[in-house]
């Protein structure tokens, strides 16, 4: 009923969709984008948030790995403690190599981009329906 209501954190959201993606539902992930869209959310700002996302869910793999503390190798703030629960949920659901494929794929995407080799709405959708499909 709150959701309904309220309007999401893109943050927040990023957290849905890459459950989507983790679950391989094509559908839902591609609702929650253009839902963002809808929202009026800057297709930049869902870029970077979405980038930013998986960099997270990679180095917390790589920690995971390394037997590392996950928190500090994130960089998360006392409040944002949280989030490693999250974090290592949904890292569960890619491969490291997976991960690091997105996170190039989102750089790669992002550079394209600004010198007009691609449309971002079409390469971020491309990306989605890509590790959705697996």
């Amino acid at each position: 009923m709150i959701d309904l209501l309220a309007t999401k954190q893109i943050e927040s959201v990023i957290f849905d969709l890459t459950d989507n993606l983790g679950k391989r539902d094509v559908k839902s992930a591609l609702e929650t984008l253009y839902g963002l869209i809808y929202n009026k959310e800057p297709i930049q700002k869902i870029l970077i948030t979405l980038y930013n996302h998986f960099k997270k869910l990679y180095i917390l793999k790589l920690a995971v790995k390394e037997n590392r503390n996950l928190a500090e190798s994130m960089n998360l703030k006392p409040n944002q403690m949280f989030l490693v629960t999250k974090y290592k949920k949904q890292s569960d659901y890619f491969s490291e190599s997976e991960l690091r494929k997105i996170v190039e794929e989102l750089i790669n995407l992002d550079s394209n981009y600004k010198i007009g080799l691609i449309d971002i709405n079409i390469g971020l959708e491309a990306i989605l329906c890509k590790y959705c499909s697996k």
